[in-house]
């Protein structure tokens, strides 16, 4: 790895900085669009922009045990020195642009992390795990900062331009951030939607520390899946801002794995995430009326809208592929059907990109954000409600999922004979319920009946889902070229084999029926 030669270590005694928060906004730009941004007319009004050279250089153990434990240490060339700090997620209001910050001031030229101070020294050493801190990877920048006054306090805008070295692959950098220096955090969020609004900019979802063990490791970015964002005895208003940061959170984190990973499942877990979050908005918004939320859930069901033509040409592809072309491989209908579907997973993959980069989908994330900071489904409630807010949400989640589990079983019935339509809206209800469950889980002590109905409620959406899926493959083959019609012939006559109420699904509804409901 080619590292700039530091100078030797000297001693001398350090100066700590208290342990505080940083909450900022990374946009990711084309070089056009990165030159015409510096001429924003807000920055007009900005206080005399300064530019600089950063050098940084970043630590970890050889396994990356620090970024597993989502923790950067970076050492930064100083005029006078080094500064060493430590960035590390604590579960902060900001959600996915907010990190826990101290920084020590010092000559050394290696970290020391007993310099942090003795709590943030063991954080470092419990994360290493006994592994030696080396240098993984650097970052030379040239940063151009504005500093923006807002109602409240100061923003700090910074242009980014250089690479990220590591093992003698280097990274082109050029982003835009903007940090929140004082004042209230709606003012950042509104700070960065107007940007958007002005420029081809997208959210960045990487940090440069994540960006560079990247790099280091060869290995592209990681899916995101949903994570329990509950333990403990929290109370409903903290549970409401727990759970839909948490959704905000997968969603946004899954952007660089759907342009750089694996994509297809990149796309599933984006759905999954505002699925999950109308889901809440949904139950939450019974409870506790707010216009505000309301409104990002209509938002969330056209975001996931959007990405229904890439995730049903998905499952038509893999449908194919396992069934009729593998059965019926001398069939010669197949090769245009199959690309015509490639032509058009290309083209509803590009419209994801569009979607992703969209000022509207910036929008619809930074507003959220903004509210769950401002905690606005507070606002109007009477005494009654406002004490609700405080009791357990435990006892909200148990109420509210009893109540689901009921109607999905009137809805279902005892044998399951519905329409084509009821039986999608059950899908419906059923994922809903899962959601929920999955959602609140971690509040309940009774863990393995909690793990025992979760299952039932996945194998009978899964069920459901199947049945689904065929319906929707009935549909899309209608549209596709077959000049002899054998193919189409084949794949609607395969398709129709499942759409209808097999064993399997029979059983899956019983398991539910059969399922202890551990809630109420």
């Amino acid at each position: 790895m080619s590292v700039t030669t530091l100078p030797r270590e000297t001693s001398a005694a350090p100066v700590v900085k208290p342990a505080g928060r940083e909450l900022e906004l990374k946009f990711l730009v084309s070089e056009p669009a990165f030159r015409a941004s510096q001429n924003w007319p807000m920055l007009a009004q900005a206080a005399p922009r300064r530019a600089m050279r950063l050098r940084s250089f970043y630590y970890d153990t050889p396994s990356g045990a620090l970024h597993r434990h989502n923790m950067a240490l970076r050492m930064r060339a100083q005029r006078r020195g080094f500064l060493l700090t430590l960035k590390y997620e604590g579960g902060f209001p900001g959600g996915p642009f907010e990190r826990g910050e101290v920084e020590v001031f010092s000559q050394n030229a290696v970290p020391e992390p007993g310099l942090l101070g003795e709590e943030f020294a063991a954080a470092v050493a419990s994360a290493a795990g006994g592994e030696k801190l080396v240098l993984a990877y650097e970052t030379d920048i040239r940063r151009i900062t504005h500093r923006l006054s807002t109602p409240t306090g100061e923003i700090e805008l910074a242009f980014d331009s250089g690479h990220i070295l590591a093992d003698g692959a280097k990274m082109p950098v050029r982003e835009i951030e903007l940090e929140l220096k004082s004042g209230e955090p709606a003012e950042l969020f509104r700070v960065g939607i107007e940007l958007a609004r002005n420029f081809p900019v997208r959210l960045g979802t990487l940090a440069k520390s994540e960006r560079g063990f990247l790099l280091r490791t060869g290995t592209p970015p990681a899916v995101v899946r949903a994570s329990p964002a509950l333990a403990g005895s929290p109370s409903v208003d903290e549970a409401i801002s727990a759970l839909l940061g948490a959704c905000v959170k997968q969603f946004l984190a899954n952007f660089a794995a759907f342009e750089e990973g694996d994509s297809q499942y990149a796309i599933h877990q984006m759905r999954v995430a505002l699925r999950r979050l109308r889901a809440l908005l949904g139950l939450f918004g019974k409870a506790f009326p707010c216009p505000e939320l309301s409104a990002f859930r209509h938002e969330a069901k056209m975001l996931a809208g959007a990405m229904n033509g890439a995730r049903d040409i998905d499952v038509f592809l893999d449908l194919l592929r396992d069934g009729p072309c593998r059965v019926f491989a001398d069939v010669a209908g197949f090769a245009g059907m199959m690309g015509e579907c490639a032509a058009r997973r290309r083209a509803e993959y590009d419209k994801i990109k569009i979607l992703l980069a969209a000022p509207e989908t910036t929008a619809f994330v930074l507003s959220l954000q903004s509210a769950l900071a401002r905690r606005v489904w507070r606002n109007g409630l009477d005494a009654a409600a406002l004490a609700r807010l405080v009791a357990p949400a435990r006892d909200l989640a148990g109420q509210q999922i009893s109540r689901m589990h009921q109607k999905i079983l009137k809805r279902g019935g005892k044998h399951l004979r519905l329409s084509a339509h009821d039986r999608h809206e059950l899908r419906i209800g059923v994922k809903k319920l899962r959601y929920t469950t999955e959602s609140f889980s971690g509040l309940f002590e009774a863990r393995k009946q909690v793990r025992g109905y979760l299952r039932s409620a996945a194998g009978l959406q899964d069920a459901l889902g199947g049945f689904n899926d065929l319906v929707m493959a009935q549909r899309i083959v209608d549209t596709l070229p077959d000049p002899d019609g054998r193919a189409a012939g084949i794949v609607l006559g395969w398709c129709a084999r499942g759409a209808v109420l097999d064993a399997a699904l029979l059983e899956s509804w019983r398991d539910f029926r059969r399922a202890n409901n551990p809630f109420g």
